[in-house]
């Protein structure tokens, strides 16, 4: 399947024509293939955030229509996820998520925790196709997949396989900047665009180094959410404590509110009972 688009075909149980066809079609109007909206941004709490104007923060999705869904998903459960990536990586990995990449840090004391800006316009459709290569797939194949998965020449937020591509990207711009990390000791994960690394011992004096290091291999770093912590940091929309891992406090107060629906209620105590399930398992 690495080979050759025959190949693919064959594990996508897809004709190769159409497979081909809808390369071309995208490339004479993908906008015919996606549904795009404005989606706000939150904070930790759910709240919407606004700039310094007053101005709604928000981010462009880009969802495609049910016949590209269908092959995204199919490249991804057939093809992507036969990939191997490091265990420390979390976004866009099936059987993980934010609350085990939180769980992942527990009992560390010192936190480095980054947000990589701008990230998915910054995931170009050549970094895919490069990424594609170093794992072994031909260029013809690699082309097909990228183009098939990718929208006006980035990784589009919406699609199924955009989170695993985005993983992959990373990997390939700075998995070997990252093993040296965790080599000398520290703990690393990935989760989408959140860079967590943890120690038991203070390294405060390396993130200088940390930062440089990641801009140089083209990461951009929002320095508005870069932290260093030391006391019962959140990771991803969890606290992590030196015992365990925790549910925000606001998680508790919206699981009892009466003034918001039962369905988002019941929403927050399904995930009090989650976090409190993945804490106790052992590490």
């Amino acid at each position: 399947m690495r080979k050759r688009i025959k190949d693919l075909s064959y594990a996508l149980r897809i004709p190769k024509e159409d497979l081909i066809l809808i390369s071309e079609k995208l490339d004479l109007n993908e906008s015919y293939f996606y549904k795009n909206w404005e989606e706000p941004k939150t904070d930790e709490k759910g709240n919407r955030r606004f700039d310094e104007k007053g101005v709604l923060l928000t981010r462009p999705i880009n969802a495609p229509v049910d016949s590209l869904k269908r092959i995204q998903k199919r490249i991804l459960e057939n093809i992507f996820y036969k990939l191997s990536l490091p265990e420390y990586y979390f976004g866009g990995i099936k059987g993980k998520d934010a609350v085990l990449n939180s769980r992942y840090h527990q009992g560390n004391k010192f936190f480095f925790l980054t947000d990589l800006k701008d990230f998915y316009p910054s995931l170009t459709s050549r970094s895919v196709e490069n990424s594609l290569r170093k794992e072994g797939f031909y260029p013809d194949v690699s082309r097909l997949l990228t183009r098939i998965c990718t929208k006006e020449g980035v990784i589009p937020q919406g699609c199924p396989t955009s989170s695993f591509l985005a993983s992959l990207v990373v990997h390939h711009s700075v998995g070997d900047i990252l093993d040296n990390y965790i080599k000398e000791g520290l703990k690393v994960s990935v989760y989408v665009d959140d860079l967590t690394i943890s120690s038991p011992s203070d390294f405060k004096n390396r993130t200088p180094e940390i930062i440089s290091a990641l801009r140089q291999r083209g990461l951009k770093i929002n320095f508005k959410k870069t932290f260093y912590k030391t006391k019962n940091p959140v990771v991803t929309g969890t606290q992590v404590k030196n015992n365990g891992i925790s549910p925000l406090p606001h998680t508790f107060e919206r699981s009892k509110d009466l003034s918001i629906s039962e369905a988002s209620r019941n929403g927050h105590k399904e995930r009090i009972k989650y976090i409190n399930r993945i804490s106790k398992k052992k590490v």
